[in-house]
């Protein structure tokens, strides 16, 4: 509390015109949608993987993994075949059941009113990310949806996120980013935005140290609503 309180006073100092929200873990709680999904998809076909299948994916795209998967198991499907089941899974995920986190809504509303640009910058589609925005009826708050793919980095590099303050036609200081993940954050406060960590269930063990770097961070959106 008290962390967030001194920060505060910090951020007072700056001119924040935008927000850039990351979806997965941040806006969206939607990580344990691509848990053991490898698996969900062998299911589907009659086949019982093993455990650790993501974690043996874990860095696999999804081509890799489909390749993977069609190997190991010896499936008589293609590899783009794999890979559209996979990507079925997710995409019904995004459009019918991916709930929002509690209190984001009004936040979003509240920067909304304040007339702070917003948009949505995601490591997955742009696709998938604008159905469930529709769905949550959240779409029309956003000047514009930006994935790795197509900004040109992904967000371990600073450029991610000068290119997105570029596109707004911001300064990295009148920015804030608001993000989950710690790899992210570390390159947000890399490339000079203002960051406030929200807390997921996925970067618990990181927690400590996300509290470390982020110039602000919250255990919900509805701590966040009042320092917007």
């Amino acid at each position: 509390k008290l962390h967030n309180v001194l920060k505060k006073y910090v951020r007072d100092f700056l001119m924040i015109k935008g927000y850039i929200f990351d979806l997965d873990g941040t806006l969206l709680d939607s990580l344990n949608v691509w848990d053991n999904v490898g698996n969900r998809y062998l299911q589907s076909i009659g086949i019982q993987g093993p455990d650790d299948l993501d974690s043996l994916m874990e860095h696999m795209s999804l081509q890799e993994a489909a390749l993977y998967m069609k190997n190991t198991f010896v499936l008589t499907q293609s590899v783009n075949e794999v890979a559209l089941g996979i990507t079925y899974i997710i995409e019904e995920a995004y459009e019918k059941y991916i709930p929002l986190k509690i209190g984001a809504r009004k936040v979003i509303e509240k920067c909304f009113d304040k007339n702070y640009q917003i948009v949505a910058f995601t490591a997955g589609s742009v696709e998938l990310a604008t159905k469930a925005l529709m769905r949550l009826n959240l779409f029309h708050y956003f000047q514009n949806i930006y994935s790795c793919q197509t900004c040109g980095y992904n967000k371990t590099e600073i450029e991610s996120y000068l290119t997105l303050v570029k596109s707004m036609n911001l300064k990295v200081k009148e920015c804030v980013v608001v993000e989950d993940a710690l790899y992210a954050i570390e390159t947000a406060v890399n490339a000079g935005c203002y960051v406030k960590a929200i807390y997921d269930q996925a970067n618990q063990k990181d927690w400590d140290k996300i509290c470390g770097i982020a110039h602000e961070h919250y255990e919900s959106f509805i701590e966040m609503e009042d320092r917007i």
